[in-house]
C-alpha cells in the first residue's frame, strides 16, 4: 500500500512540474570560481572571462552579473554573436587600484524554469597596468588557393604599459580550422597549411596577450577569396527500403555528386552502421552503385535497419559523411538449422537396430509451428533414414563397412520444410565405425600334421592359419595351443602365426605312429576379444629315406637385364682382348726377331725353320780375340755363350 501511496505522489509531481513548466536541470557552470585580472589604465571594454555553462534539458538561458562587491562594478555580460558564448566584459571602467583593488562578482544563468544558479568571479585590478593593441581588432583578406602553408596573415601588436615582459600570444579561432597559427613570442599569425584546404570564407581569430598577470584578448577576421567549391552529394540525405530476400549482388541505391569546379577529380568513402554489418554493403566508386554483396542476405529479424554514410572529397575538402538509410521489409521466409553442419557417429549394425539424435534444432522466422525433415536423394542416403519429426538417424540397410563393403564416412543433406512448402537445408556428417562382429573361423574342424626322424628342430611343420572377415585389427588374430598329452608339448608347440613348430626331434623317445592333437584357439584383437578353435593332430611317422628331392622354381633371371653383370662382362672381354694381343706380339717377336730369349737369336721351338737369321754382330773385346769356336747346333752355342759371357765378367 506504501509504495502505492509513493507512486501516486511522484506521478502527481512529475504532472504539478510538467503544467508549471519547470524542468528537473538547472544550468550549470564550469571553472567558477576562479580569478582574473584587469590592468588599473584599462578604459575600453573588454572581455576578461569567457563563461562555459551547460543545461542538461537543452534549455535556452541568459546570464547576467547578479550583484557585485563593492556595488557598482564597471561590468558587464554580453552575449558572443559568433561563438554564442556568454562573456564578462569591462563596462566603461575607471578603476582605482587605491580604492578598490578587488571585485566580487556574482554572476546568474537563467532557463526561464525556475532554475537560477549563480557562482563568484573575482577581479584582481593590478596597479598602473595596461596591455593595448595597436593594430585589432581588424580584417584580413588573402586568396585561398594562392596562399601557401607557413604565408604571413597578419602580424598582432601589443605593448605592456609597465612593460612587463614578455608578452605570450595564444589563439583560438570561430569557426574552428586548423588554417592557422600564431607565434607564441612575436604574435606573428601565418598558414598551418595550404588555405585551398580551407572551406570557410570568413574565419575569426580571437588573439589574446597575456603578461602573466593580466590578459586582453581582441579579434583577427580573415576574409578568404578565391575558395575552392566544396563537393556535394546532391540525392543524400536518403531513406530507401528493400525486401529482405533481395538476391545478392543486387543494386540498392545510385549515389549522385555536384562539384562547381570544372574538372574537379572526386574520390568517395561508405561505411557502414552498425560495423559488424559492413560485410552487407558493396559501393563501386566507379558508378556510384550500392548493391548487396555477393553472396550475402538481409535478415529482416535479425536486423532491419542499417546506416550507409558517404563523404566525397576533391582532395581540397570533404563532404560527408552524410547518410543513407536501409530498411529492410519483412518477407516470408524459410527454416533454417541452427548449425551449418553436424556430426554422428554410428556403429555398423543390421537395419534399424541402431539410432542416434543429432538434435536438429530448425527455426522459422515466419512463425511455423511445425516442419518435416528429410534426406536429399544422393551419396548413399537411400541406406539411413531419418524420423521426420524428431530427426533421429538410423540404418535403413544391414550396414556393414568391413574391406569397404560400404563407405565409413558419408556426408547427406538434411532438409527442412515448412508449411509453406520453403525448405532450408545443413548438412550431416555420418562416421560408421567398425565393429568386432566376425569370430576368426578355420577352415577344417581337424588338421593333419606329419613329423619324420629327420625333421631338424626348430622347423615349422605346417599353418592352420584361420580367416577373419573383419577389418583393420578386428581382422587380426593371433593363435596358441594346448594339449593334454605331455609327449605333445615336449616336442611341438603353436606360434603366434598359428604354425605348428618342432620343438626337438622325437626320434628315439616316441613310436612311430603316436598321434599329438593340439587344440588351437585363435583369438582377435576385436574389443570385445573374438575367438575360433580347432584340432591339431600330430603323427609322428618313420621315413625310409633321407634324401629329399627339390624342384626349384623356374628362373626369371635374365643376364642381360642386369647392368651390373653386363659391365663385368664388358670388361672381361677387354682384359681378354688386351692378353691376346700380348701374346700374339711374343709369338711374332720370338719367331721374328729372336729376341725372346736374350741378346743372340734363337728359334729353339723351330717355328722358325728355313728363315734365315741376321748374322750377329761380334763384340768388341779389350783382351785379343780368341780363335772362335766351329758351330754347334743350337743348344750347345748357347751353352757356349754363356760359357764366354761369364769368364768375361769373372
Amino acid at each position: 500500500m506504501d509504495s502505492l501511496v509513493i507512486s501516486a505522489l511522484t506521478l502527481i509531481s512529475v504532472f504539478y512540474c510538467f503544467l508549471s513548466g519547470t524542468h528537473g536541470a538547472a544550468p550549470q557552470f564550469a571553472g567558477l570560481p576562479t580569478s582574473v585580472t584587469v590592468g588599473e589604465q584599462e578604459t575600453a571594454d573588454r572581455l576578461i572571462y569567457t563563461l562555459t555553462v551547460t543545461d542538461a534539458d537543452n534549455d535556452a538561458f541568459n546570464c547576467d552579473i547578479l550583484s557585485s562587491n563593492p556595488a557598482g562594478a564597471p561590468f558587464r555580460v554580453l552575449k558572443d554573436p559568433v561563438t554564442t558564448k556568454f562573456g564578462v566584459y569591462t563596462n566603461g571602467a575607471t578603476f582605482n587600484f587605491g580604492t578598490d583593488p578587488q571585485y566580487q562578482l556574482t554572476v546568474q544563468c537563467d532557463d526561464n524554469t525556475g532554475n537560477t544558479p549563480t557562482a563568484v568571479l573575482s577581479v584582481d585590478i593590478l596597479a598602473g597596468d595596461k596591455i593595448t593593441f595597436s593594430n585589432i581588432p581588424t580584417t584580413t583578406t588573402h586568396a585561398a588557393l594562392t596562399t601557401l602553408i607557413n604565408s604571413a596573415i597578419f602580424d598582432v601588436d601589443a605593448t605592456d604599459l609597465l612593460n612587463h615582459n614578455p608578452l605570450t600570444y595564444t589563439m583560438t579561432s570561430i569557426p574552428t580550422t586548423t588554417s592557422f597559427k600564431i607565434d607564441a613570442t612575436t604574435g606573428a599569425i601565418t598558414t598551418a597549411r595550404d588555405l585551398k584546404f580551407e572551406t570557410n570564407a570568413a574565419i575569426d581569430l580571437y588573439v589574446t596577450v597575456s603578461d602573466g598577470s593580466i590578459s586582453v584578448t581582441e579579434k583577427v577576421r580573415v576574409q578568404l577569396t578565391d575558395l575552392n567549391n566544396v563537393p556535394s552529394f546532391t540525392n543524400l540525405p536518403a531513406t530507401i527500403s528493400v525486401n529482405e530476400d533481395t538476391s545478392s549482388g543486387t543494386v540498392l541505391y545510385t549515389v549522385t555528386s555536384y562539384d562547381a569546379d570544372p574538372g574537379a577529380t572526386l574520390s568517395y568513402t561508405m561505411t557502414v552502421t552498425p560495423s559488424q554489418y559492413s560485410g552487407l554493403f558493396t559501393f563501386a566508386t566507379n558508378t556510384l552503385q550500392l548493391s548487396l554483396t555477393a553472396g550475402q542476405t538481409f535478415d529482416y529479424e535479425t536486423r532491419s535497419s542499417f546506416t550507409v554514410s558517404f563523404t566525397v572529397t576533391d582532395t581540397m575538402a570533404t563532404t560527408g559523411p552524410i547518410d543513407l538509410t536501409v530498411n529492410i521489409n519483412n518477407i516470408n521466409e524459410a527454416c533454417y538449422f541452427d548449425k551449418s553442419y553436424y556430426y554422428v557417429s554410428l556403429a555398423e549394425a543390421t537395419a534399424g537396430s541402431v539410432s542416434y539424435n543429432p538434435n536438429f534444432l530448425v527455426r522459422d522466422y515466419d512463425g511455423a509451428a511445425s516442419y518435416s525433415l528429410s534426406f536429399a536423394s544422393g551419396n548413399n542416403s537411400n541406406r539411413f533414414s531419418i524420423d521426420s519429426s524428431s530427426g533421429i538417424i538410423s540404418f535403413a540397410t544391414d550396414y556393414n563397412i568391413d574391406n569397404g563393403a560400404m563407405p565409413s564416412s558419408v556426408i547427406l543433406t538434411v532438409v527442412c520444410t515448412d508449411p509453406t512448402s520453403k525448405t532450408g537445408t545443413s548438412k550431416v556428417e555420418i562416421t560408421i565405425t567398425d565393429v568386432n562382429d566376425n569370430a576368426p573361423s578355420f577352415a577344417q574342424s581337424t588338421y593333419t600334421i606329419t613329423v619324420d626322424q629327420y625333421d631338424a628342430a626348430g622347423s615349422l611343420m605346417g599353418t592352420v592359419a584361420p580367416t577373419d572377415p573383419d577389418s583393420g585389427v578386428n581382422g587380426e588374430f593371433s593363435c596358441s595351443g594346448s594339449s593334454t598329452a605331455t609327449s605333445a608339448t615336449t616336442y611341438y608347440s603353436i606360434g603366434a602365426d598359428c604354425g605348428v613348430y618342432l620343438l626337438s626331434s622325437p626320434s628315439g623317445n616316441l613310436d612311430y605312429g603316436t598321434i599329438s592333437r593340439f587344440t588351437i584357439t585363435a583369438v582377435d584383437k576385436g574389443s570385445p576379444a573374438l575367438t575360433g578353435t580347432t584340432y591339431v593332430d600330430v603323427i609322428y611317422r618313420e621315413t625310409t629315406t633321407t634324401t629329399t628331392t627339390t624342384t626349384a622354381a623356374p628362373s626369371t633371371y635374365n643376364f642381360w637385364d642386369d647392368s651390373g653383370a653386363v659391365a663385368a662382362f664388358s670388361i672381361a672381354i677387354v682384359l681378354a682382348a688386351i692378353m691376346l694381343a700380348v701374346l700374339l706380339y711374343y709369338l711374332l717377336r720370338c719367331c721374328f726377331t729372336g729376341m725372346c730369349c736374350g741378346p743372340e737369336p734363337c728359334d729353339f721351338m723351330e717355328c722358325c725353320r728355313g728363315y734365315e737369321r741376321p748374322r750377329r754382330v761380334q763384340r768388341r773385346l779389350v783382351t785379343p780375340e780368341k780363335p772362335k769356336r766351329p758351330r754347334r747346333d743350337d743348344f750347345d752355342y748357347w751353352r757356349e755363350d754363356d760359357f764366354k759371357d761369364s769368364s768375361v765378367y769373372m
